[in-house]
């Protein structure tokens, strides 16, 4: 698990886009890190994909930056290592449909 904080996370890897997501990824996360990848979405060239095996917890501000992945228009963002929990919560906001599942 990356080290940048106790509490959860996101890194944007330069190579991809990729995006990394670890503990517990709330409001808090959220608020630090969606300027981050907006940015990074400005530059990518394909789909974003988004590591969620470290994930152990997603509220509202998790999906809000789930959300973010579909900005990047064309093809859906594929999400790696969804957690169950996780795969559940897309299902219930509608939105399972709109991403690409690698385990």
């Amino acid at each position: 698990m990356p080290e940048h904080t106790t509490h959860g996370g996101v890194r944007v890897d330069d190579a991809g886009p990729r995006w990394t997501m670890w503990g517990e990824v709330d409001a808090a996360v959220q608020d630090r890190s969606e300027d981050e990848l907006v940015r990074s979405l400005q530059s990518a060239q394909g789909p974003v994909t988004i590591d969620l095996t470290d994930v152990t917890f997603m509220d509202s501000g998790g999906l809000r930056l789930l959300y973010l992945s579909l900005l990047a228009g064309g093809e859906a963002p594929v999400l790696v290592g969804v957690p169950e929990r996780i795969r559940d919560l897309l299902e219930i906001s509608g939105v399972l449909s709109q991403f690409t599942f690698v385990d």
